[in-house]
Parts: C-alpha cells; structure tokens; sequence
C-alpha cells in the first residue's frame, strides 16, 4: 500500500515537472525583447518613405506616393482583425478629428494600411463597417504581402506574431508624412491630443502657408517635442525669452521712475 501511494507521488511529480518545463518552452518560444519594437525616431526622422503598392478599398492597386503627393499624411499601421490597441488607437483618432473644427477643416490624409499578410479587402471593409464613419480624411487600403517588410522596415516599424496569443506585437504610433514622403514626426500611444496632432501636421506642411496652419505654426514656434513623453511642450527659450524680456521691462520702468523721482527731488 505504502508503495502504491510512493509511486503515485512521483508520478504526480514527474507530471508537474513536465507541465513546468513545458510552460518554460512556451515562454520562451513567445519571449522577445521589448526593446526590438522601439523605433530609432533619429535614425528615421527626415528619411522617406518606401513607395510601395497600396491596394485600395475598392481593390485598385495605386503607389504610395500618388495618394499622399498633395497634403500631409498621418499613417497608421495596424490590421484589420485586431482585437486590442488597433482599433482604439484608430477610434481615438477618429473621435479627435470629429470634434476639432481645426483638424475637420483641414485638407490632410489619414492612412490606414494593414501589415498583416491575411488581411483581405472583406476584413478590410467589415472592420469599417464596425468603426465608422470616418471622415473624408480617411484612407484604408492593403499592402501587398510582398511590398510589407519593405514598407514597415523605411519607417522603422517593427512587428512579431505570438503563435501562443495568436495576435501580433507592435508599436502603437501615428507617423507624420510630408507630401513628398520624408517623415517628419512620430507619435507614440493611442490617445492622440489636438494639439500634437495640428502641431505635427504643420511640421508636415513643409512650411506651406494655409488658412488652417497659421495657428498651428504659430504652436510650432512656442512648443518644442519632447521625445520622452512623446508631445509638444512649451519651448523653455520661450518660457525664458519672456521672463528676460520681463526682467529688462522692469529694470527700465524702475530707472524711469528713479530718474523722475531725482529730477523732483532737485526741483
């Protein structure tokens, strides 16, 4: 009896032992490095973009550089059947456009090109159909499965499929295009603010004069990107030209009202 139940132990124990090592093969088939999503922004930031294929909604094949030639482009990779930061990064933006008269007027391009290989123009559509509307901004379209490492890879863009999760590994990140195809901006996270998004844009514009940029080049001056927090904050040479430009405000009001209250005294 005893050496039944000492059998049965070492069973249960082998078992366990199995169980971990296998859950220890797993993790480790699926571990990565965050680190190898970070984008390099210096390393990228003036290059241009490759001018790959784009498969459009209605299934023709156009350049890249035909659909964004005349405006500024935010792209936004990401693919159709994603159930987590794609679509909320996605909705955010939408949501942002819809209730910003400055950015609903203003004639630029959003890009939504898929980087999954599986995708198809009916997951391309259902996912539409789901998240719109979309404003006249809107652009979504495929990449081809042979122009895909190629496009991702000129903007740094880095990407793993977990067979475990079954689900892809990516940076969250609206990237800034200039009509001619250099990349201007990027920025991280899936809550985007009004005022990153007219301020990155502008920086987009190459310096273009528009009814609608004024403003915000008017913001490019005063406010700086900070890459660590991934925004625009107030330029400190600003900050600090105008508290100098204060300070000698103050000094010469004084030296005025000294020199009246000298020339009295002497009266």
């Amino acid at each position: 009896m005893i050496g039944r139940a000492f059998l049965t132990l070492i069973a249960m124990v082998s078992l366990s032992i199995a169980s971990v090592m296998g859950t220890s093969d797993v993790l480790k088939k699926d571990f990565f490095d965050p680190s190898l999503l970070k984008i390099d922004t210096k390393k990228y930031l003036g290059n241009y973009i490759a001018n790959t294929e784009v498969i459009l909604e209605s299934g023709k094949k156009v350049k890249l550089y035909d659909l964004i030639s005349s405006k500024p482009t935010i792209l936004v990779l990401s693919y159709y059947t994603c159930q987590g930061s794609c679509p909320i990064r996605i909705d955010n933006l939408n949501k942002l456009i819809k209730s910003s008269d400055s950015l609903l007027n203003r004639d630029f391009n959003v890009l939504v090109l898929s980087f999954d290989k599986r995708d198809t123009l009916k997951t391309l559509k259902k996912f539409k159909e789901l998240h719109g509307p979309f404003t006249a901004q809107w652009i979504f379209g495929l990449i081809p499965k042979k122009d895909i490492e190629t496009l991702t890879n000129s903007v740094g863009f880095r990407f793993f499929f977990s067979e475990r999760d079954k689900t892809f590994v990516h940076t969250n990140v609206y990237i800034f295009l200039a009509p001619d195809g250099r990349i201007t901006r990027y920025l991280f996270g899936i809550n985007p603010k009004e005022r990153d998004v007219r301020i990155a844009l502008a920086e987009a514009q190459g310096g273009k004069i528009t009814p609608s940029s004024v403003v915000d080049l008017a913001l490019l001056v005063c406010y700086t990107y900070d890459p660590s927090r991934s925004t625009f904050v107030v330029n400190p040479t600003i900050i600090f030209g105008g508290i100098g430009f204060a300070a000698l405000g103050t000094v010469v009001l004084l030296a005025f009202v000294s020199s009246k209250l000298v020339k009295r005294e002497v009266q």
